[in-house]
């Protein structure tokens, strides 16, 4: 049986005290080519989702999302809703190469497993790629990335509680999955491994390490094995080891609007990482020199609630959608600068 770590509001708070607040943010908004954006620049496309998480945009419009109802819902160009896939415990979502979906499941939400499986969007079938590693039997994995020459790669978050947001047992990994099949151990010893993708060129491998409050980028090997974990960017926030869901929402909106725990990540055009910082209601960059710039903040959560995941889509790049957990919502805003794909091509 599995112990709660200790913690509360005082251990957390003193936590933030020591880490002392060192990140001022926004500064450099307009040298990054991030002019801010505001919650008055999104609307809602998409509303009445449960518990959505992950986010993948297809090139002909589509936007597929998971949640809570099905394996997948998918947000039609016509603005339609449709549901497919019978509902597991789906969080990250990525497009391969063949138009199919790659689903990440996070079973330990759901008292079951986790494994990675590919889901056809026209039938909702589902088949399993990856259900263990190294003999134990997947519990976390969270988000999957496609790279070009087809190897797969997914995060595993923990072993559990999932609940233990700072979880300072590096327990976390990213497995992977050649073309041929065979699934591999491919960097371990990682805390809280969460959202990840390729940069531009597929060399490295990006991850939010949500428990650490940073990201780091691992070096792909012609092996498909990744190197070792370098920061990539400054702490993101105040984090404090331990620290408990319950407990950091039951934080002071001051405190929450400091917290730097990452979820999502991806980058835009001009190489820029944005990042999703869900306790906190924000959206953050890291610039190509690995300073941290504001880009959006809803500290009451008004519009952004808990955004998990981001994605860009449309003609131009341009179409910036966010997933907005805490509201049960898609969120739509014409970005400043154009995405990349998080599906190479």
């Amino acid at each position: 049986m599995q112990t709660r770590p200790t913690t509360d509001r005082r251990t957390i708070l003193a936590g933030m005290a020591a880490a002392g607040g060192a990140l001022l943010l926004g500064r450099a908004a307009r040298a990054a080519g991030l002019p801010p954006m505001t919650p008055a620049d999104f609307t809602v496309a998409a509303g009445g989702l449960e518990k959505p998480e992950g986010l993948a945009v297809a090139a002909d419009g589509r936007v597929f999302l998971s949640q809570g109802r099905s394996a997948v819902a998918v947000l039609e160009p016509n603005g339609a809703v449709r549901h497919v896939g019978q509902p597991l415990a789906a969080n990250g979502l990525a497009l391969d190469h063949d138009g199919t979906l790659l689903v990440a499941h996070f079973g330990l939400l759901a008292q079951g497993p986790g494994p990675l499986q590919r889901l056809d969007p026209r039938t909702g079938e589902a088949r399993t790629l990856a259900d263990a590693v190294d003999g134990r039997t997947l519990v976390a994995s969270n988000f999957p990335v496609v790279a070009l020459d087809g190897t797969i790669y997914c995060t595993h978050s923990t072993w559990g509680p999932a609940v233990n947001i700072g979880n300072v047992e590096p327990a976390g990994f990213v497995y992977g999955l050649r073309p041929d099949g065979s699934v591999f151990l491919a960097r371990g010893g990682l805390r809280g491994p969460n959202g990840c993708c390729l940069g531009a060129d597929g060399r490295h491998l990006y991850v939010a390490l949500t428990a650490a409050g940073r990201v780091v980028r691992l070096e792909r090997r012609p092996d498909g094995t990744l190197g070792e974990p370098e920061p990539y960017g400054p702490v993101l926030g105040d984090v404090a080891p331990n620290a408990m869901a319950a407990d950091i929402r039951a934080l002071p909106p001051e405190a929450r609007a400091r917290l730097g725990y990452p979820d999502g990540i991806a980058f835009d055009a001009l190489g820029n990482l944005w990042v999703t910082l869900p306790f906190s209601n924000r959206l953050v960059a890291i610039t190509p020199d690995r300073a941290v710039v504001d880009v959006l903040a809803d500290p009451a959560g008004t519009v952004l609630s808990m955004p998990t995941n981001l994605a860009w889509g449309g003609a131009d790049m341009r179409d910036l959608y966010v997933v907005s957990r805490g509201n049960g919502c898609l969120l739509r805003a014409r970005s400043p600068v154009a995405g990349l794909p998080l599906t190479f091509h």
